[in-house]
Formats: C-alpha cells, structure tokens, sequence
C-alpha cells in the first residue's frame, strides 16, 4: 500500500507543478507517470501547447465508473499569501497552496485509491475511468473535448471529485453570461440632440430585461435547486460628465435550472432587445456566452446511498469545536443549503463543474454525484485543506470505487 508519506508527497508534488488554468500538460504527465508505475492504463490526450487531458483505466466491461477532477488551479496574487503558493505547507491539520483544495486533493485521492485497489488485487466486476480534465475553471474546454471524443459515452456513473467536504452535491445550476451593448452616439452634453445617449438606452433595456425575467421565470422553480437567479454585475458608460456617451455595456450573470434552459431565456431576452431596436432609435445589441447547462442527478442512486453508507461514519467523527460546527452552520444557512454536522447530505450548489459538459445529452435523472475532500477557501489567498479529511477521503473512494462496481454488477445481471 502507498504510505502516508507517499500519499502526502504525491500532492505535494501536484500543488507544486504550477498549473494555472491553460497549463496542465505538466500535471498529465505526473499522473501518467505514476500510474503506469503501478500497472494502470493511462493516457495523455494533447490539446495543444501546454493543455493536455489523461484517462486512465482499471478493470475491464460494464459497468463504468466515471471518476472526474480537473488538473488546473485558478491565478495567484502572491501578495495576499503568507506561503509560497506552489510549496504545500503544514500547520497543524490544514495544508496551504494554490489548488491544495480545488483540486488536486481529489485528483491525488483519486489516483492512490486507485494504485492501491490494483495493489490489493481485488477482482473488479467492471472499469473505473478516470476522467483527468484540462481547463475546467474557464470554459470547461477539456470536459468538452473528452465528451466529443466519446470518452463519456459508456458511463454508467459519474462520481466528480471537487472539494464539497462531508456533503454530496447532486445537482448543478447552469450558468449563462450575457452582455448587453447599446450603441449610440457621442455628442457634447450641451446638445445632447447632436448624439444618442447609449447610458439611457442601456438603463431603459435593462429596465425591460428585468421585467422579460420576472414575466419569464419568475414562478418557475425546481424542488432541488430552487430558481433562476439573475444579477447584473457589470455596468459600464462614459468617461466624463460633460460628454455623452457613445457606447454602454452591461454584462448580466444567470444561474440556471432544467425547468428553463438557457435557450429559453436567450430567446425571451433577445425578444425583449428586439422590440426595443424596432420602436426606439437605440441600437442594442445582445451577446450571450459561457452557456453551461444544469445538471440534476438522482437523488435515490446506488452512487449517492453508497457515499452516505459508507462516508457517515467518517463524517460523524469529524471532531468539529463548537466554533467550527457554528461556522459551518451559518454558512450553509446563508447559501440556502441544508446542514448536518455528522451526516452526508444531498444537496444542489449554483456553481457549475465538468458535469454540465460530461452530462450534456444526459441533464436529468444520471446516476451523478459530485463528493470530493476539501472545504469552502477554493480561489482565495492561503487556499487550505484539511489533512485528516484528505486521507479520509482516499479510504472512502477505495471502498466506494469497488462497492459501487460490485452493486452495479449485480444489478445488470438481474436485469439481464
């Protein structure tokens, strides 16, 4: 079995390669390098200069087993940490670095759970395929180039590894970003009738954007995730009060749920700006981008009973302080998510992940779950993780990998 030396080396050496979104070959290539060591299939997918996916696989047949992480960390601001953020440093239980947490806790976790049920020589009834993404933190373009390829097209289950601590996520909002450009023309604010003053197109159409969303989604609400949220977070016009202004943007973030698919929406909006152009003299123009879908697994899943069965025990010995159960509580309180200081709950999250591009022609209803080690400081200054919960979490996916192929197994056999 790989020591806990070994086991804390390992991502150590992950936290130091400095994969910052756009440069994970490096990581692909340590994964590769380790697995083979230890008689795993693995293989490097280039996706050009310095990107790269890996899938590796252990056993053989039906049923699969999807086991997703992604290989890059979001920027540093060195200024705001008191470490290095490549060198993973200790104190006390928690292990600092950029990444440590989002994700390469779970993709080291993966990989030794892995390495030692090949170790162990337990006979697996069906594959696990790890799905070792580029690119996930913008655009999810490796997600999206293992989906086109087919690498997904055999699944059975998809287990992803993101940092949700002792909580199972089970259902994704999508995301869409919209930009809203009025253009108009500039012109001295003591003859405004010389221009068109894109700021007041810009605040009337959104005014109307607003009314389009409430008339739209306003009573449409999923039981898990709740509804759409819609927040406009960037405005911008004008460079100084005496000039009007002759461009106005605004780019407006939603969050999305199956009830009402992007599409839906970008369709009632561009009607909204449609109307506009047509019985005003604005001139508005609407981009919609980073279109993710929403991702709702099933709740009743053998993946998602076996996680509680089997992460419960973990979870209720934790040994929280009173300090830490009360922090943890009003957090979950004020993202709307339920709480449980000794059980594994099921829950939705607004944030996306590879899911929505895994899940694509399968949004509803897969056996899905997303169960990983790891705590809420994911994209902040002195990112940590928790040591304990870390080699926690590669015993639980030893047990978990295994079990779940075994109760697939024989549930394809009765169905046959």
């Amino acid at each position: 079995m790989v020591d806990e030396q070994q086991k804390m080396q390992i991502l150590a050496d992950l936290v130091a390669i400095k994969s910052v979104n756009g440069h994970e070959l490096k990581v692909a290539e340590y994964l590769e390098k380790l697995l083979t060591r230890y008689g795993i299939q693995a293989e490097i997918l280039p996706l050009g200069n310095d990107r790269a996916n890996l899938v590796a696989t252990l056993g053989e047949g039906k049923p699969v087993l999807g086991i997703g992480g992604h290989m890059d960390v979001v920027d540093v601001e060195p200024a705001g940490w008191k470490t290095d953020p490549f060198v993973m440093t200790q104190a006390g239980d928690n292990l600092y670095g950029r990444g440590v947490n989002d994700m390469k806790d779970g993709l080291a976790a993966i990989v030794i759970a892995m390495i030692e049920i090949k170790q162990s020589g337990v006979p697996l009834p069906g594959t696990l395929k790890f799905l070792a993404s580029a690119g996930e933190e913008v655009g999810q373009v490796g997600a999206q180039a293992l989906t086109k390829a087919g690498y997904v097209d055999d699944l059975d289950a998809l287990l992803i590894c993101e940092p949700t601590g002792y909580r199972i996520i089970s259902a994704n909002k999508g995301t869409l970003n919209l930009t809203v450009k009025s253009h108009g023309k500039a012109a001295h604010s003591s003859m405004p009738k010389l221009g068109n003053n894109a700021a007041t197109h810009l605040l009337n159409i959104l005014q109307r954007m607003q009314a389009t969303f409430d008339d739209v989604a306003g009573a449409v609400v999923n039981p898990e995730m709740g509804g759409t949220l819609y927040n406009v977070d960037v405005l911008q016009a004008g460079n100084q009060v005496n000039a009007i202004p002759g461009l106005a943007t605004a780019q407006i973030n939603l969050r999305t749920i199956p009830e009402l698919p992007n599409d839906q929406l970008i369709a009632a909006f561009q009607k909204t700006v449609d109307d506009y152009n047509a019985t005003t003299n604005g001139d508005i123009e609407l981009i919609a981008a980073n279109d993710v879908i929403s991702t709702q697994g099933n709740r009743d899943s053998d993946l998602i009973k076996l996680i509680q069965q089997i992460g419960n025990p973990y979870a209720a010995n934790q040994d929280l302080s009173a300090e830490e159960r009360a922090y943890e509580q009003q957090l979950m309180k004020l993202l709307d998510m339920p709480y449980a200081a000794d059980e594994i709950l099921a829950m939705s999250a607004s944030g996306t992940m590879d899911a929505s591009s895994y899940l694509i022609d399968h949004p509803v209803g897969f056996n899905y779950a997303a169960f990983g080690p790891g705590n809420d400081t994911q994209h902040q200054d002195n990112e940590y993780t928790s040591k304990r919960q870390y080699l926690e979490f590669i015993a639980i996916y030893k047990k978990l990998f295994v079990q779940y192929l075994q109760v697939a197994a024989k549930k394809q056999v009765v169905e046959d």
